[in-house]
C-alpha cells in the first residue's frame, strides 16, 4: 500500500511538471483547446494552467497531510520486508512499546551479519514476489 501510495504522489509531481512546462502530455484535451485558442485568446492559457496547477498543489498538500505518518513510519515499515538491511537507527519504534528495544537492537545487530538469515530472507523475498505476480495476474 505504501507503494501505491509513493507511486500516486509522484504522479501528482509529473501531472504538475507537465502543465508548468507546458508539454501537456497527460493532457490531451487541455492542449488541444489551448492550441485552438485564437491570439486574443492566449492570456486565458495563463488562467487555465494557474488554475490546474493550483488544482494539483492542493492534491499534493491534502494527500501529502492525510498520509504523512506513512512517510515516518516508511523505514520502519521497510524492515518487514527487509530486516537484514534495514538499520536499526532508522527505525521508529515508538509504535511498538511492547518491544525491549534493547534486546531488539542487540538481536538484530546478530542476526544481520549472518549469510545463512540473509539467504533465507533472500529466498522469503522471491516467494513472496511470485505470489504477488500471481495474485496480479488473476485480478488482470
Amino acid at each position: 500500500m505504501i507503494d501505491l501510495i509513493r507511486a500516486f504522489d509522484a504522479k501528482l509531481h509529473v501531472f504538475r511538471n507537465d502543465i508548468i512546462t507546458r508539454n501537456y502530455k497527460y493532457f490531451p484535451n487541455l492542449k488541444k483547446n489551448i492550441n485552438d485558442l485564437d491570439i486574443h485568446e492566449k492570456p486565458g492559457e495563463e488562467i487555465a494552467t494557474e488554475k490546474f496547477i493550483s488544482v494539483i498543489d492542493s492534491s499534493i498538500n491534502e494527500f501529502s497531510a492525510r498520509f504523512s505518518q506513512f512517510k515516518e513510519l516508511s523505514e520502519t515499515l521497510k524492515f518487514i520486508m527487509y530486516p537484514d538491511v534495514t538499520s536499526v537507527d532508522k527505525l521508529n519504534l515508538s509504535q511498538f512499546d511492547w518491544l525491549e528495544i534493547e534486546e531488539f537492537e542487540m538481536q538484530l545487530i546478530d542476526f544481520q551479519p549472518s549469510s545463512t538469515w540473509i539467504q533465507k530472507f533472500i529466498e522469503k523475498r522471491k516467494e513472496l514476489e511470485l505470489i504477488e505476480t500471481e495474485i496480479d495476474k488473476q485480478y488482470k
